[in-house]
């Protein structure tokens, strides 16, 4: 065998300490002769004079966050204004081919549940008389339903007692808002999509105090702008008979809820008799 090295290494780790390679020699940098510096008393007359344009130029200014957002907004006003003028034009609510045949028995139903169905619609309000037809209004590109629906029946008196007593009705556990037929029925009529509908801020608002008109000489109903006066005994039997009837569906749909009230009441009762005991 071969003498190895005296610590006993191995050739790999004896490269590993081996000294690396001289630097090589490289000649010194020469400097590179520069031109001489000359004064600029030449090219003073080349500057700006302070009555020239040049001198002061304008200070470019940058627009803030609250007027980029008051910008976008006013930008978006423009922009739905002129699309509310473009669908404007177009909209007709008595050249429709889908609204129901007579706009004096139709009822509007608002605030439906997405879930909800037609057949469901028409069961619920079937109460107050027959129906000839229920039209739910769906979104023209995904058929989606939109939450409201018109139903029309078969007479005149139905259409009213459910325009008087339909509303706040729970139909899958929400409350409806029920309204006569206004696009045809009210004259210079806006859907809220066009910036109409009831309420001080809308374009129709001031025409919301119109009632309805009505082939028969009695009213639909009294507009909901209009408050009730107080005093009126009439009025406040109605209104006490309404909400009773709004307690009772609640407590007929809710039966857990009943027995709960019938615990607390128990509950109460055993407590009073302790106290005096």
């Amino acid at each position: 065998m071969g003498q190895g090295h005296p610590t006993g290494l191995t050739p790999n780790l004896l490269k590993l300490f081996e000294a690396r390679p001289m630097l090589e020699h490289k000649p010194p940098v020469q400097k590179r002769k520069l031109p001489a510096y000359t004064g600029m008393a030449q090219f003073v007359s080349r500057f700006a004079e302070p009555g020239d344009p040049e001198y002061a130029p304008p200070v470019p200014t940058c627009e803030t966050k609250a007027e980029k957002k008051d910008r976008i907004r006013k930008l978006k006003l423009e922009q739905g204004a002129d699309k509310v003028a473009k669908e404007l034009q177009n909209y007709d609510p008595q050249s429709d081919p889908n609204t129901t045949s007579d706009p004096y028995k139709t009822l509007f139903v608002a605030r439906l549940n997405y879930e909800t169905s037609e057949s469901r619609v028409k069961r619920e309000f079937e109460a107050y008389g027959p129906i000839k037809r229920v039209r739910l209004v769906t979104d023209k590109d995904t058929n989606k339903p939109r939450g409201y629906a018109f139903i029309e029946y078969m007479h005149t008196r139905d259409m009213k007692n459910a325009y008087k007593q339909a509303d706040g009705r729970k139909v899958d556990n929400k409350r409806v808002l029920v309204d006569v037929e206004r696009g045809r029925t009210v004259p210079n009529w806006r859907p809220r999509r066009l910036g109409g509908g009831l309420g001080s801020s809308r374009i129709c608002g001031a025409s919301a105090d119109q009632k309805p008109p009505a082939r028969e000489p009695s009213s639909v109903g009294r507009p909901r702008s209009e408050e009730p006066k107080r005093g009126d005994s009439r009025v406040d039997r109605d209104r006490e008979k309404s909400r009773e009837r709004i307690r009772e569906r609640d407590r007929d749909e809710n039966p857990r809820e009943r027995s709960h009230d019938r615990i607390r009441e128990r509950d109460s009762r055993e407590e009073r008799h302790h106290h005096r005991d």
